[in-house]
């Protein structure tokens, strides 16, 4: 019943050409569903430049201003949506399929290339400048600042979102493994509205710590999750009314962020959500701790909130702190060695990288990149972290812990440098840029020997992983 309801108001909605949400409950939540949706758009433009968006949508105000004092303390408790007995899904009526790759070729039907081609490598002009080991196509690669498309897994395997499929890559092999593909009814499928995902695509995935399950949060808020050794679904988890933009698992418990400001925390193993909060801006970045007692969220708003690990317990429903930032909190990461580190890359009109303590609500280091900071990851076997960035320069760049001195720069995408991830053993960096072209680097450090080439080894397809010295080491 429920179903078919959500059916008629996106057939509705995309008649009248408006953006396709769901209206929050009369009772407990009361909120303006026009408003909510209106400041969301007037705050992404410029950190998500729509293709083909309406001049209405791109001249909206500024997406990053500071936020206001009323629109600091999040609003906790309050569903997304209705309770209901329980919030899994049929497993047998299946909307989506699992491809396996034919292994062979690198294009498909109209010569259009298979995700993970490999391509050729342009000649660098910066010849001190390290150099991507391979270059690959990833077409279809939606370019939103905002979304987490990309994982990679403690088996090495890689997932990437490409609109409404999700292609599985092995870090072992160079090779494609297969893919998940959607299959929404055609009424469910909203047009690209620049800002807003179609409710048929898939906005974020990760990958349980075993590496043996992978989530998928899609368009229309529903999160799936998959056996990739049995290539099957598990099962659906619905509860959200707008698009999943951000996963995180702690063990059994998977963590989900919504672009309607809702977090939900479900225990895998069962039913309903153990846990809900209710933020008032979009979840962009959300990242459980290595030890899995805390869980950091960044909103569109600028906020960085830090949770309890038992988001169900009473009276724990409330943010540990809560950090405010003059941009969007999308790129942020929990240091290995340190648990009550958090680092957090600034948006466009910020740019500023800052180690927070969040037992003190106290920024230890902080330096400005003067770029648009789209992603970051730690090194939990050097004291270094990564930060992938937008325009001037769509680079990568290597930081030294605790002096934020710059070790090495990457460069090798013509766009901004969206998403990126490190491999199991950290011998190996996966960035993936607007440019619709992922680069797959040597994470040695540039006074290392010359990294050997995968092809050089008697697997040319093998990716070794080499040991890194361990922080004790350094």
């Amino acid at each position: 019943m429920f179903k078919r309801f959500k059916s008629r108001i996106v057939r509705r909605l995309n008649r009248d050409g408006s953006p396709v949400a769901s209206s929050p409950i009369t009772t407990g939540w009361q909120h303006s569903f026009s408003s909510e949706y209106d400041t969301v758009c007037q705050r992404l433009p410029l950190d998500s430049p729509p293709d083909g968006a309406s001049q209405s949508h791109s001249n909206l105000g500024d997406p990053e201003t500071p936020p206001t004092p009323g629109d600091a303390t999040p609003e906790l408790g309050k569903q997304e949506a209705p309770s209901t007995p329980s919030s899994e899904k049929n497993p047998t009526q299946q909307n989506c399929i699992w491809v396996d790759s034919g292994g062979a070729g690198t294009e498909t039907g109209g010569n259009r290339l298979q995700p993970f081609a490999g391509l050729e490598k342009t000649p660098s002009m910066h010849f001190s400048q390290p150099e991507p080991q391979m270059v690959m196509a990833i077409p279809g690669l939606q370019d939103n600042y905002y979304l987490s498309p990309l994982a990679w897994g403690g088996r090495s395997l890689v997932a990437l979102a490409l609109g409404s499929s999700v292609a599985l890559w092995s870090g072992e092999t160079q090779r494609l493994l297969g893919s998940v593909h959607l299959k929404p009814p055609a009424s469910t499928c909203s047009r690209n509205l620049g800002l807003f995902t179609s409710t048929c695509s898939v906005t974020s995935v990760s990958w349980s710590r075993d590496g043996s399950t992978i989530a998928l949060g899609t368009g229309d808020g529903e999160i799936q999750l998959w056996d990739v050794e049995r290539s099957c679904k598990l099962r659906s988890i619905s509860g959200h009314l707008s698009q999943v933009g951000a996963l995180a698992w702690n063990q059994h418990l998977l963590s989900s962020g919504s672009l309607l400001g809702s977090l939900h925390h479900h225990d895998v193993r069962a039913g309903p959500p153990v846990g809900v909060a209710r933020l008032q801006k979009c979840v962009c970045g959300l990242e459980w701790s290595p030890s899995g007692q805390r869980l950091a969220s960044g909103t569109t708003d600028g906020l960085l909130c830090i949770w309890p690990d038992d988001p169900g317990a009473a009276g724990r429903n409330k943010p540990i702190s809560t950090i405010p930032h003059p941009t969007a909190v999308k790129a942020l990461g929990w240091c290995p060695w340190k648990s009550e580190l958090v680092a957090v890359g600034g948006g466009r009109s910020d740019g500023m990288l800052r180690i927070w303590d969040t037992n003190t609500e106290t920024c230890l280091e902080s330096t400005a990149t003067n770029s648009q900071i789209c992603s970051l990851r730690w090194s939990s076997r050097r004291k270094e972290l990564l930060t992938a960035h937008g325009l001037p320069h769509n680079q990568i760049i290597r930081w030294a812990y605790p002096t934020l001195a710059q070790q090495a720069q990457l460069q090798g995408h013509t766009g901004r440098v969206l998403h990126m991830a490190l491999s199991p053993c950290e011998s190996w960096i996966l960035s993936c840029g607007s440019d619709q072209q992922a680069c797959l680097w040597s994470s040695k450090l540039q006074d290392d020997l010359r990294p050997e080439s995968p092809s050089a080894h008697p697997n040319p397809g093998a990716l070794q992983c080499v040991s890194a010295p361990s922080s004790s080491e350094q």
